[in-house]
């Protein structure tokens, strides 16, 4: 079995370099399976009447301060400032405190909530270097960080709601079981007890409302309040924990953030910290890994490739070309003087879906013969029904 980093090196996807440690180079063709993976998330949260905003990425200590991460997560932030001042900025090792003060723009009403917001926020955490390990574990990396802010009464409800868009999104890839698991009050938490028992109870309420079994994860909560994680288990039987819930009640409080209620009093909100990937870089290390580098064909880099028989077919070869990236649909091309046996063995390497095999007779006919690397199947298709074919295959949304 090959690691995700063998596979991306195989599909020419990614690779680090000893100056940037934990971090990523992105290729052509990973930078295009990552959009794609963001897209797909992105698409959701939109349906699901979430706003999407961007932050920066390099904010004052003092929201951290505030935000309690200066006290309790310090050790894995990285600070700076200008060569002759002090280290008074962190990067973001997360975007909740960013959200928080975007929300704090607004005045809300009850009648305006739940109000919720997403990003794929760019962050930071100054991970030790021996626990470092491709894209599992980085030093920066891009999470799919949504926050619901909302009455304690729609918190359920809302949690409920994450857990059935994470079976939705989890089964696109090809997941059928999804283990969860609540992690309870860390000793080093903030806020009453009285409360972290009431938001545990919410989130074992919403689990059994969606039909879930869990198993408690006692002290394993972040230190602002309690979660749920989900675990995904691949091909192989590995389990791999992706997306977590946490149900916040502190830093509300800790930024004074409020809504007005019916009676025109100012009430605290609860805020839902809530990623369905977790991070990108990670949730695509574990999909090639599980999937060995056969990716989905809907979010495959290259999804169609076209190889010519002799010169004779070129100009009609690049007449295929252009009518595919028309339909937008990214392919790869080879007309170089090689065997098309030689050809076709280089698409394979690259796990490329679809290849489409151009010679004089197909030219002659005006149509191409395609075969499929997930069925063995080919067929001859008329040119003027190849971009509708290969719509049928998922290739193109």
């Amino acid at each position: 079995m090959k690691t995700h980093r063998e596979i991306a090196e195989q599909l020419d996807l990614f690779h680090s370099e000893q100056e940037a440690p934990g971090m990523m180079f992105w290729h052509p063709n990973g930078w295009r399976l990552f959009q794609s993976v963001q897209k797909h998330m992105r698409d959701l949260y939109h349906q699901h009447d979430f706003v999407e905003i961007n932050t920066p990425i390099f904010l004052k200590k003092e929201i951290w301060r505030t935000s309690g991460h200066l006290e309790k997560f310090s050790n894995n932030m990285f600070f700076g400032g200008g060569l002759d001042c002090e280290l008074e900025y962190a990067l973001k090792p997360m975007s909740c405190p960013a959200h928080i003060l975007f929300y704090k723009r607004g005045v809300y009403s009850y009648r305006d909530l739940p109000f919720r917001v997403f990003e794929f926020g760019t962050v930071h955490r100054n991970e030790p270097s021996g626990s470092l390990n491709g894209c599992f574990r980085l030093r920066q990396f891009t999470q799919d960080d949504a926050h619901v802010f909302c009455l304690w009464s729609q918190a359920e409800i809302e949690i409920n709601n994450f857990l059935v868009r994470a079976k939705l999104v989890y089964g696109h890839y090809g997941y059928d079981a999804m283990k969860v698991k609540i992690s309870t009050r860390p000793e080093n938490s903030f806020g009453e007890k009285s409360d972290w028992k009431m938001s545990e109870e919410i989130l074992a309420s919403a689990c059994r409302q969606a039909g879930y079994e869990f198993e408690y994860q006692i002290g394993e909560g972040a230190f602002y309040g309690p979660k749920i994680e989900l675990s995904l288990k691949d091909s192989v039987g590995r389990e791999w924990q992706c997306g977590t819930i946490q149900l916040d009640f502190n830093l509300p409080t800790r930024f004074d953030i409020s809504y007005v209620d019916e009676k025109n009093h100012r009430l605290r909100p609860v805020i839902l910290h809530q990623a369905m990937y977790g991070s990108i870089e990670r949730w695509i290390a574990i999909l090639l890994e599980s999937c060995q580098g056969k990716l989905p064909v809907w979010i495959h880099p290259i999804p169609v490739a076209l190889a010519s028989v002799n010169d004779n077919v070129r100009h009609y070869t690049q007449e295929v070309e252009q009518l595919l990236k028309q339909a937008s649909i990214n392919v790869l091309v080879d007309n170089n003087k090689q065997t098309i046996s030689r050809k076709i063995r280089e698409f394979h390497k690259l796990r490329v879906p679809f290849v489409i095999v151009i010679g004089n007779k197909e030219r002659q006919h005006r149509n191409v013969n395609v075969k499929s690397s997930v069925t063995q199947e080919q067929q001859e298709i008329k040119l003027e029904s190849l971009v509708s074919f290969l719509k049928e295959k998922r290739v193109i949304s």
